[in-house]
């Protein structure tokens, strides 16, 4: 058996998305907003790009809903295979952004 002694171990990559982050920072806070509004946070609590609904408390309905505000304000058609991608407010800024520009 090789010894173990001065090999280096790789440690694995995080990946944030399939898609590159590509998103204003107002984007970000827009989208911040409606999710702490959506899903009744206190005004103290933090919401940020990695933020993940799931941790935020947010059940699939939840989601939904989240997905429906965001259509509204910004006047955009999500389709439901491209929502299920969203675990995050940054995943759902980039979407945004995309969309927008596709529009």
């Amino acid at each position: 058996m090789a010894s173990m002694v001065g090999s280096s171990v790789s440690t694995p990559l995080r990946v944030r998305s399939v898609y590159p982050s590509q998103a204003k920072p107002e984007t970000v806070d827009k989208v911040c907003e409606i999710v702490k509004k959506q899903l009744a946070l206190s005004d103290d609590s933090t919401v940020t790009g990695e933020s993940k609904f799931a941790a935020l408390g947010a059940d699939s309905l939840d989601t939904v809903e989240i997905v429906m505000s965001l259509e509204e304000a910004f006047g955009i058609s999500v389709e439901e295979e491209s929502a299920q991608s969203i675990a995050t407010v940054q995943d759902a800024a980039d979407l945004i952004e995309k969309l927008v520009e596709a529009k």
